[in-house]
């Protein structure tokens, strides 16, 4: 996924792609302010299209213990208004329901890699024990068949059957590793992206300076682009 793209553009994926919360989420809680007004609006627009659309839903006991701990945190940076505090907290119940589905889904990608990392360790060892077998057995079927004279033509092809089955086993192992590699790489990129547990004080803070509830840490929370022209002021000379 694009690590430039816009605050406004991993939002808009969340409902159809919760697996996009941890680029949200990183993003939105490292978000320097001032910004753009054009993403200030869109992430406006977005936020309040989420919030009316869950308002037409009965949260029920979701309005308990964390949307508690979400009214402290408001309370800490500043956030005042009935209106605002409702609002601000439908929007936080959303997020939390993303950021729950994002690691269901990434606990369970874990465990189908997991389980594949399994099989893929017990495919090695038998492909192991397949080709010494194999190759064991070629030697000494070629080995009596130098011995013998003259040569079976029995013999001689087992042992060409053997010493196939050998480097197969031995080449399918090296097809199993080149696997194993890439399962290790997966794992590791799951548990790096995985959002284990939510900054929801910092979460609360960027959001309701987004929203303009507050004032970002910054001041500002967007910047106007204005054009700046130069004028060429007149130069007296002194003609003494």
């Amino acid at each position: 996924m694009d690590s430039k793209a816009l605050l406004s553009e991993y939002l808009a994926k969340l409902p159809d792609s919760p697996d996009a919360f941890p680029f949200f989420y990183r993003r939105l809680v490292t978000l320097r302010f001032p910004i753009e007004v054009a993403e200030i609006l869109e992430m406006r627009y977005l936020c309040q299209h989420a919030i009316d659309e869950s308002g037409r839903y009965d949260r029920g006991d979701e309005w308990g213990e964390f949307t508690a701990r979400r009214m402290a945190d408001m309370d800490h940076i500043g956030v005042q208004k009935a209106t605002h505090r409702e609002r601000l907290s439908r929007l936080l119940l959303l997020f939390k329901d993303y950021h729950d589905l994002h690691k269901l889904r990434s606990m369970e990608t874990e465990a189908t890699l997991q389980a594949a990392w399994v099989d893929n360790c017990f495919a090695q060892e038998r492909s192991t024990s397949y080709g010494k077998t194999a190759g064991m057995a070629a030697l000494i079927a070629a080995m009596g068949s130098l011995l013998l004279s003259p040569r079976p033509l029995v013999l001689e092809g087992l042992t060409l059957l053997l010493a196939y089955v050998s480097v197969d086993s031995f080449y399918s192992l090296a097809l199993l590793r080149r696997q194993q590699r890439r399962l290790n790489e997966q794992l590791s990129e799951i548990l790096r992206r995985r959002v284990r547990m939510v900054n929801w004080r910092a979460v609360v803070r960027q959001t309701s300076a987004i929203l303009g509830y507050t004032q970002p840490l910054g001041g500002e929370a967007f910047r106007l682009e204005q054009e700046h022209e130069t004028l060429d002021e007149p130069v007296e000379i002194d003609g003494r």
